[in-house]
């Protein structure tokens, strides 16, 4: 008796495959595929304008990495486009298929889960992990995770191929070279389609907002010493050739006299105990000339604030957008001689005595330049924290002798050398583990260490920034 073998009959006849059912299910899935990719694209561009950056503006992509994110994304989308497209062509029976035939059904099954449920799953994870994590990565995110993308995309492709081998019987390697191909022809065209004109975003955030190229100091107030309270920040940037222009946080243009409006009404917004403490910042261009820089701490200083933040930069690729680095600097009461009174301006307050007594001090002067020349000798700038430790004590004055080419970065340098010396000073001649000690000092600050209160002030009072300023 011959068996009868319709039962497991898997051959399919792909010539009773209607053309219109097939070119329908190619349309289909490419445009499945551009509406998934256009919904990632739209879901990361969301994602930016939520993590904006410190200055409040989007953070800006480089190409290299946001041509990466499209491929991976336009590979993800025509994969599913691919599965739209085969859970079509055979989503009801047809004559290509035999009666008995149960690969239909294990087609569908199998596209079924690599289309709405990975999307469903996928979605889920880059949103709530990839996008966090990639704001607080950087770069590195890109770097870490290429090889794992690479992966995923491979494994899903191979398994849109499990289904189709199970049917495709003839010219297999062939037809897998076409489809592989036409895949990746897809993907790059698909790569290159922008969905939001992000360009046209970022121009508008930073034209409103423009970025201010902070000095660069290889000094840096530690992490325990900012104190991130409503800091009020002024912003200092060339506005032309030979023009350089103040302006509040938003950006707006200020004159010097709003300044003193400015201070009174961020000091009523503080509580009282943190009035003491908080200090304005300056946010200044590295190229402005010293000159403006120190008229505005002398106004800051008549306005009765003593103390200022320089704002540095930050090199930490996965922080510099949320903050920049900083340098407190206590202003010098010095700056009423190196800016003299002009006769329509009003009485300056009285600033402190011991300015007269430090000019009868130990005085080395350092004239801050391109060219640094520390107590007339020039010094290279990798020996001036050498030369700073060398002089540093209670009775010697550093005065910083300026010109009108000198710039703020100029200035940064030698005040980064100086403050390194101190630090290193103290390190050396402390009795406890200086950092640790500060840090103690700084997380029990209601506990009245002594011990470590009396090391601290008598390594302050060995080892104190004395300066004092004047323009040749």
């Amino acid at each position: 008796m011959k068996p009868n073998h319709l039962f497991y009959n898997s051959n399919v006849d792909f010539k009773a495959i209607s053309r219109k059912r097939f070119f329908l299910s190619v349309l289909l899935g490419l445009a499945s595929a551009v509406l998934i990719y256009s919904f990632f694209y739209v879901l990361r561009e969301t994602d930016r304008m939520m993590f904006l950056d410190f200055e409040n503006r989007p953070v800006v992509i480089k190409e290299g990495d946001r041509q990466l994110f499209n491929l991976f994304f336009a590979a993800i989308s025509i994969i599913l486009g691919n599965s739209v497209a085969i859970s079509f062509l055979f989503s009801r029976p047809q004559q290509a298929f035999s009666t008995r035939n149960n690969k239909r059904n294990r087609i569908l099954n199998d596209q079924a889960f690599l289309g709405f449920n990975f999307i469903h799953w996928f979605a889920k994870v880059w949103f709530l992990f990839a996008t966090f994590s990639s704001q607080f990565m950087g770069s590195k995110f890109i770097t870490n995770f290429l090889w794992p993308s690479i992966f995923l995309i491979i494994v899903l492709y191979l398994d849109s191929w499990k289904s189709l081998s199970l049917v495709i019987k003839k010219y297999k390697l062939k037809v897998i070279l076409i489809h592989l191909t036409t895949f990746l022809l897809l993907i790059f065209c698909l790569s290159r389609l922008n969905v939001i004109d992000y360009k046209s975003i970022d121009e508008l955030s930073y034209k409103q907002r423009p970025t201010i190229e902070v000095p660069n100091s290889k000094f840096k107030d530690e992490k325990y010493e900012r104190r991130y309270y409503n800091y009020l920040v002024f912003r200092m940037n060339s506005t032309s050739e030979n023009q350089v222009g103040l302006f509040n946080e938003q950006n707006e243009p200020i004159k010097l006299y709003d300044v003193y409006a400015y201070i009174n009404n961020w000091q009523d917004e503080l509580v009282e105990e943190l009035k003491p403490r908080a200090t304005p910042r300056l946010r200044a261009n590295k190229d402005v000339p010293i000159r403006y820089i120190k008229e505005f701490e002398l106004l800051l200083f008549q306005y009765g604030q003593y103390k200022i933040i320089y704002e540095v930069g930050n090199d930490d690729e996965s922080t510099k957008r949320f903050y920049n680095n900083q340098i407190k600097y206590s202003i010098s009461p010095s700056l009423h001689e190196a800016f003299p009174r002009e006769p329509h301006e009003p009485p300056r307050p009285p600033y402190f005595d011991y300015i007269n007594e430090l000019n009868s001090s130990d005085t080395i002067f350092v004239n801050v330049g391109k060219t640094v020349v520390f107590d007339n000798r020039i010094v290279k700038p990798n020996d001036l924290v050498t030369e700073f430790q060398k002089h540093i004590d209670s009775l010697t004055v550093f005065e910083y002798v300026y010109t009108d080419n000198t710039t703020y970065q100029d200035f940064i340098n030698v005040l980064s050398a100086h403050k390194m010396a101190i630090l290193e000073l103290k390190m050396s001649n402390s009795k406890f583990d200086y950092e640790e000690m500060i840090l103690e000092i700084h997380r029990n600050q209601f506990s009245r260490d002594e011990k470590l209160n009396a090391e601290r002030d008598r390594l302050r009072k060995n080892f104190p920034q004395l300066i004092t300023e004047k323009f040749e």
